[in-house]
Formats: C-alpha cells, sequence, structure tokens
C-alpha cells in the first residue's frame, strides 16, 4: 500500500479527514500527526489526498518551493542594487 498525506480536522476527540479515504472498514493504518499553522494549509497535502495514484506531487511541491526561493533572491538583490543606486546618484 502506498503511503499518502491528507489534511484532517481534530474535533471531538476524533481525527476527520478532509477528503474521502479509499481504505476498507477497520483498517489499521499509522497516523503521524503535524498541526498545521491557521489559514497555512498545504494545497499538495490535500492534492495527495485526492489525487492518492499521483506520485510526482512531492517533486512539484518541492520545485515550486525552489522556484519561490530563487527569485526571492533574485527580488532581494534587486532591492539592494536599487538602493545602492539610489543612495548614489
Amino acid at each position: 500500500m502506498t503511503t499518502i498525506t491528507v489534511q484532517a480536522v481534530y474535533r471531538d476527540g476524533v481525527l476527520q479527514p478532509r477528503t474521502k479515504l479509499d481504505l476498507p472498514e477497520n483498517t489499521p493504518v499509522q497516523v503521524q500527526v503535524t498541526p498545521l499553522p491557521a489559514g497555512k494549509e498545504s494545497l499538495f497535502g490535500a492534492l495527495q489526498g485526492i489525487w492518492k495514484d499521483v506520485k510526482f506531487l512531492d517533486s512539484i511541491e518541492l520545485t515550486l518551493r525552489e522556484i519561490r526561493a530563487s527569485y526571492g533572491a533574485k527580488l532581494e538583490q534587486l532591492a539592494r542594487e536599487l538602493s545602492a543606486e539610489q543612495k548614489n546618484g
């Protein structure tokens, strides 16, 4: 069986997945709980639960994080250069 990641809500002493799990009744599972900051739920975490057979979602999320980091660094560099130009001229 493939490991999947789904988001859930803890309510009335029970973890309730936000997506339907394709599991037979009474299937034993192992659960790792990581509380998510309010409003910061991972879109790709939710997609993994919906599209359980799609294997490349982790690599897409990693690629997007790398792109964000790369552009963030480029924007910071550009801001420093613009600031230096304004100071010098």
